[in-house]
């Protein structure tokens, strides 16, 4: 199950913005730039065609109307010379247009002014007051041209000056009098044989005057674009503020999810439009990308956990659970390809001495420079296993002759092991004694063969220790000193020698005691108190797991029959136990022989072995129909994988303590917790770290799980007989007492 955050939709809510995923753009190659400079062209574009067309039409008008008026002038000048001059005559164009005055005398004559008593001038007068605009009256000259009769001043055309020949004939258009330029109507004025002899030339205006429309239509025009612009910026604007906004909130949005950081829910989900519909789709992959990452994890988590199964966390060499693998694949290739190989069993002389004397930290230095070192003397076909405590095994391959080749191993590994250990600043030597039996040679079974290793082993030590002995048909233990006798375990059950202790196990809201985990002991006349790792697994191998796992079951309910209501009691049940069908009547008897009510009794179940579902599964089932819990313990290691608390009717687990000790030095192991407590909510399963024993990892446990955790450890106290629990349990009652 992924825990999916919820889809929220306030666009204001802020963003954290990571400064490495902010790119600055030059304004032109953002969306909103390039927005505005598409507008702003097509705004141009657009305006500019329409103001161009409309100039183009203001011109066409207007000089249609100039070329009109010029030639209404013309003919009201027309009209006024022969009103004036009865002798002239006139010659038009097909539209009626006067194009030429035909006159015998040029009108500037005495003659002419005689005979008509008319001056030019008031000619002129008469003409300019008829048409409001001034007129002139050239004579012709052969070498000057036309020449004003009046101020003597040239004329010439703007469009081509030196042509005089233009103003010869009928012309409408911009002229040069007097250094300025007028739109005129020229009509020429011809003698009888056709000779130009002067032009009468009628203005509508100045070119300013005329133009001064024009401009004013430009200047307006102009103006307009500017507004028409003004306009569009305020329409980006807006467009981009309420359309655009989004985008780089959301090319935010998917940096930091190819950054893998997902925390943040993809804002503007709530729109109706396709920024709604992208956010969405950002928004799915984001939750994708947290399921991909949280399964990533998981994988990842499960890798190490599949590691730390099969290996051991003091020394990394391979652990209890690889060698009875690893000794099964071989007696499998032994019986299909016959591979015969050698079991050679180590064991440090005079560990427990260096532990009392320097302190377990320099016992673990030591333990770990013997992992080093053993696997230093094999080839890759072998394998150096740590069985437990400061006893080791080493699988060796034969390629040859099994006794020679085991022979050369054991003188190595006596060698290199007496060799000087420096470990905590102290420097000192140990010996180890060597036990090796041969497959198939000694035997075709993994019992058979470790028993066989082990009683080799026990003559080696017997014989006085740094030696190697292989085993030999007869061999025997003094059994007083021999664990894997039956008969001394069945003695020991028998006798008292097996006892109690409780670790009692701490809420962390409230440092409470939730319940104690049992833990056995065994007094042993000959050794001394042994902890579990000495005889639980020697157990298992020699079959009186079951009789001992029946008296620690009804024991520990005897014991929590007499605690308050609320506390509970966890025993540690071995697969092998869950394989025996007696199981279920000897946990049914200690519940009803104590009296103890099935739900303060837990059954804790070690990860150390595979568990197979086909026959474990229905017994799992059938615990839990009783009312009592079921706790996978050290979770984290061994077989115990997720696929353990999918599988299996698990309501409990116990972190590991090789994770926990880790907690608050390590990244890696706080956040595989971090996972676990995440992953133990949402199935609602309970949860309980072990190896608590520094005040940094109380409070990170407590940060990390919300109170809603427990925990044992030696920072709450070592297990203790039940005596002793009575007394905690009546202290934690006389605290509650007094708080009240």
């Amino acid at each position: 199950m992924v825990d999916k955050e919820p889809i929220q939709h306030e666009e204001g809510a802020p963003v954290k913005r990571d400064p490495g995923l902010h790119t600055e753009y030059r304004w032109y190659h953002s969306i909103t730039g390039k927005v505005a400079i598409y507008l702003m062209l097509g705004v141009l574009i657009a305006y500019g065609v329409g103001a161009g067309a409309g100039v183009f039409e203001v011109n066409r008008i207007s000089h249609d109307q100039w070329f009109k008026q010029a030639a209404t002038n013309s003919q009201i000048s027309s009209y006024i010379i022969r009103s004036i001059y009865t002798s002239v005559a006139v010659r038009s164009n097909a539209q009626g247009q006067v194009i030429s005055i035909e006159s015998e005398r040029p009108f500037s004559d005495d003659e002419t002014i005689i005979q008509t008593g008319f001056n030019p001038a008031d000619m002129l007068m008469l003409v300019s007051t008829q048409t409001h605009n001034p007129t002139w009256l050239f004579s012709y000259d052969d070498k000057q041209g036309l020449i004003d009769t009046q101020t003597s001043q040239k004329i010439a055309t703007v469009d081509d000056p030196l042509n005089r020949r233009v103003l010869q004939e009928y012309y409408r258009g911009f002229v040069i009098i007097g250094g300025k330029e007028y739109f005129v109507g020229s009509i020429p004025i011809v003698n009888l044989s056709g000779k130009v002899i002067g032009a009468i030339v009628s203005s509508i205006g100045e070119r300013n005057t005329l133009f001064a429309t024009h401009n004013l239509l430009l200047k307006n025009t102009f103006l307009m674009l500017i507004l028409i612009l003004g306009a569009t910026v305020v329409v980006v604007n807006w467009l981009v503020r309420n359309l655009f906004r989004p985008v780089p909130r959301l090319v935010q949005a998917v940096s930091l999810i190819a950054d893998e950081q997902t925390d943040q829910v993809t804002p503007f989900q709530d729109r109706e439009d396709e920024i709604g519909e992208l956010a969405k789709a950002i928004e799915k992959l984001r939750v994708a990308m947290v399921e991909r990452g949280y399964l990533q994890r998981m994988q990842e988590m499960a890798q190490k956990m599949e590691y730390m199964a099969h290996h051991d966390a003091l020394t990394l060499l391979p652990n209890r659970v690889a060698y009875r693998n690893s000794i099964d694949e071989r007696l499998l290739k032994l019986s299909s390809e016959g591979a015969s190989f050698n079991l050679v069993l180590v064991d440090l002389d005079n560990f427990k001495p260096v532990n009392d004397t320097y302190g377990h930290v320099v016992g673990d230095e030591l333990l770990v420079e013997c992992g080093k070192r053993l696997p230093a003397l094999l080839s890759e076909s072998d394998m150096a296993i740590r069985l437990g405590g400061d006893e080791f095994a080493i699988l060796q391959q034969v390629n040859g002759d099994a006794i020679s080749e085991a022979k050369m191993l054991a003188h190595k590994v006596l060698d290199t092991l007496g060799q000087p250990f420096t470990c905590g600043g102290y420097t000192f030597s140990i010996s180890c004694s060597i036990g090796i039996s041969c497959a198939p040679l000694h035997g075709s079974t993994r019992e058979d063969l470790f028993t066989q290793a082990d009683l080799a082993l026990y003559a080696s030590k017997n014989f006085g220790r740094n030696r190697f002995h292989f085993y030999s048909h007869g061999m025997t233990m003094n059994p007083s000193n021999n664990l894997l006798f039956n008969q001394e375990i069945e003695d020991g059950i028998r006798n008292n020698q097996f006892f109690l202790h409780y670790q009692k196990i701490i809420r962390l809201d409230n440092a409470s005691i939730a319940g104690y985990e049992a833990l056995v002991r065994w007094q042993h006349p000959i050794r001394g108190l042994l902890q579990p790792h000495h005889f639980i697994s020697v157990s298992e191998d020699i079959g009186l797991i079951t009789p001992l796992g029946e008296w620690l079951i009804k024991n520990a309910c005897m014991d929590a029959v007499s605690w308050p209501e609320a506390k509970s009691v966890a025993v540690n049940v071995s697969p092998h136990q869950l394989r025996s069908p007696e199981i279920l009547d000897i946990i049914r008897s200690a519940l009803q022989q104590s009296g103890l009510p099935p739900a303060r009794l837990e059954i804790e179940i070690t990860g150390s072995e595979q568990l197979e579902s086909s026959v474990i599964l229905p017994i799992l089932n059938a615990i839990q129909a009783l009312g009592v819990g079921i706790v996978l313990d050290e979770f984290g290691t061994g077989f115990a994988t997720l696929d353990y608390l999918i599988i299996f009717p698990f309501c409990h687990i116990k972190i590991a303590r090789s994770l926990i000790d880790a907690i608050d030095r390590c990244e890696e192991s706080r956040l595989l917790v971090a996972m676990l407590l995440h992953y133990a909510r949402q199935r609602g399963i309970k949860i309980t770290a072990k190896g608590v024993e520094r005040r940094q990892q109380y409070e990170l446990l407590a940060a990390l799980g919300e109170g809603e955790i427990t925990a044992q450890g030696y920072y709450f106290g070592k297990a203790v007989e039940n005596a002793c629990v009575a007394t905690e349990l009546a202290q934690e009652r006389n605290e509650k007492k007094c708080n009240l």
